[in-house]
């Protein structure tokens, strides 16, 4: 059902609305892992996404955020008209919390100054994304990663390990890998790991709906790694999701 929320009613993110959304993603594509389709859809049941355009180009989505379980903002995306800029500030003044926005660019914040001014801005470490070089992580040359070169030699010396492409076919084997680490690692099952396990539970199930793509890693046929990851524009891919059995090094 639809929400109302700083004057606008948001309505919830569903698997049919896909080709909407992420066209509209993909013509407004953004630096953070965040903002596609599938990560929206993902972490629905998490965090109660809501959406709606507030102009033809410009996609406001919101969010309920812990402790305090209130609905807060996303960054928009697109354009941040005035009148819409106007309207987000005078809602949220009568709002009994102060309204936070996550997920927020560099770019958003330079191309919005007047808007962002009215906000006090930080940095949150431990919701951001990394940045790597694909060709550093292929080739790991240099004494900054002469550590994982020396884990990916012994394993390479002790296994015989096969990769595949990872699709709605074969997604069952990651289910049996996550299930041999808790039986064998017995991880601490806190709430960002109860919140990760239903969010990858609710994207093998909709793994091709989604668009994903993946690689599986078997060592002696057994499932022991995976990755699934997404294009987010041209020339950069995120990696949403990985798992891998420690009991084997490397």
């Amino acid at each position: 059902m639809p929400s109302s929320f700083l004057g606008y009613k948001f309505k919830p993110i569903e698997l049919d609305q896909r080709q909407l959304l992420s066209g509209f993603l993909t013509r407004h594509p953004q630096p953070l892992s965040g903002f596609t389709f599938a990560t929206l859809a993902t972490w629905q049941p998490i965090f109660e996404y809501g959406w709606i355009f507030a102009e033809a180009e410009t996609m406001l989505i919101s969010c309920i955020l812990e402790p305090a379980h209130r609905r807060h903002m996303m960054q928009p995306v697109g354009p941040l008209s005035g009148s819409v800029q106007n309207k987000l500030l005078q809602e949220a003044a009568s709002l009994p919390y102060p309204l936070r926005i996550v997920g927020i660019s560099e770019s958003f914040l330079e191309e919005n100054t007047d808007f962002v001014s009215r906000f006090s801005a930080f940095e949150d470490l431990a919701a951001s994304n990394y940045l790597y070089l694909a060709d550093s992580l292929a080739r790991l040359p240099g004494r900054k990663y002469a550590k994982k070169r020396n884990l990916l030699a012994q394993a390479q010396g002790l296994y015989s390990w096969t990769r595949e492409p990872l699709a709605g076919a074969n997604t069952d084997a990651c289910f049996d890998i996550l299930k041999s680490i808790q039986e064998e690692e017995q991880p601490e099952i806190d709430i960002n790991l109860q919140q990760e396990l239903i969010a990858l539970d609710y994207t093998f199930r909709h793994f091709d709906a989604l668009g994903q793509e993946g690689l599986l890693l078997r060592v002696s046929g057994r499932p022991a790694a995976f990755s699934i990851y997404e294009a987010i524009g041209p020339t950069t891919v995120a990696i949403h999701f990985e798992r891998a059995l420690r009991s084997y090094k490397g």
